[in-house]
């Protein structure tokens, strides 16, 4: 699971892990589910994640590229962040990846990702995102720029952007954002508006020039992330990524966040329209 000129895209995500006794799964129950849920946000640091492709784009349309009238372009800022507060695009992510749950994949995943070498690397993501690891990622880089990684490090980095879908959910996050901020701005605007078919071609340029650099972008963040993280911890994480169960919680987190944006993006264009 970042883009051309401050697009980033990090929306997107590597997720996998925690550890829940295995007697909390043994009934059918959405305690049960939301409590999985719950987890997989603390220890995947999901929040941040969410929070990320939201700030990217907003911090574009600060400029005012079309030239609004100042409040207006206020307002409409006023109504993205509203509409793509962290704690509703949480609320959302959660319910979607309820829907997808089940106890008997509850289970399954308490059971896997309960390995030390699993909470090696979701201890690590945990990390990236507080204001220590922030702090790291600069010497981490520096580092990384003076010493290049072994070849054993650089295929575990390698295999988990290939398994993950981190890379090109990172690409749909942005664009299904983008295409919200668009509409917004024709609706506002006196002098522009956009057709759906003006809007794809926006969305499908924007996508092809971030598939060019999503994959390298991942790769190295994912290095920096995973620096101090053992390569064969990094290995094991790998071939559980690879597993079923792993390439399906890869795909739920995945069409989660999705249906994350996708919310808010309604929400957005609902408050731009209403008078």
């Amino acid at each position: 699971m970042k883009l051309i000129p401050r697009f980033a895209c990090h929306a997107t995500v590597l997720l996998f892990l925690l550890s829940f006794p295995l007697s909390g799964f043994s009934q059918s129950s959405p305690d049960g589910k939301q409590a999985l849920a719950d987890q997989l946000v603390r220890q995947l640091a999901l929040q941040q994640q969410l929070e990320e492709a939201p700030d990217d784009i907003r911090m574009q349309f600060e400029q005012n590229p079309l030239n609004l009238p100042a409040k207006k372009n206020k307002r409409m800022l006023e109504l993205f962040s509203d509409a793509y507060k962290s704690e509703r695009l949480l609320d959302d992510f959660k319910s979607a990846l309820r829907e997808q749950l089940t106890d008997e994949l509850a289970a399954e995943l308490s059971q896997k990702l309960s390995d030390p070498d699993i909470r090696a690397v979701t201890n690590a993501q945990q990390e990236f995102y507080t204001l220590q690891g922030k702090r790291k990622r600069i010497v981490t880089k520096y580092e990384l720029e003076q010493q290049a990684p072994s070849p054993e490090r650089s295929s575990a980095i390698s295999a988990l952007t290939d398994t993950t879908s981190e890379a090109a959910g990172s690409v749909e996050s942005s664009i299904v954002i983008l295409r919200s901020v668009i509409k917004a701005l024709g609706s506002l605007s006196e002098q522009h508006s956009f057709s759906d078919r003006q809007i794809d071609a926006v969305a499908d340029n924007f996508r092809t020039q971030m598939e060019a650099g999503a994959s390298q972008q991942t790769s190295d963040r994912l290095m920096v992330t995973y620096y101090h993280v053992d390569t064969g911890s990094l290995d094991r994480y790998v071939t559980f990524m690879q597993s079923d169960t792993g390439q399906w919680l890869d795909r739920a987190i995945s069409q989660s966040i999705q249906s994350a944006y996708k919310a808010a993006s309604e929400r957005f264009l609902q408050a731009v329209d209403t008078p």
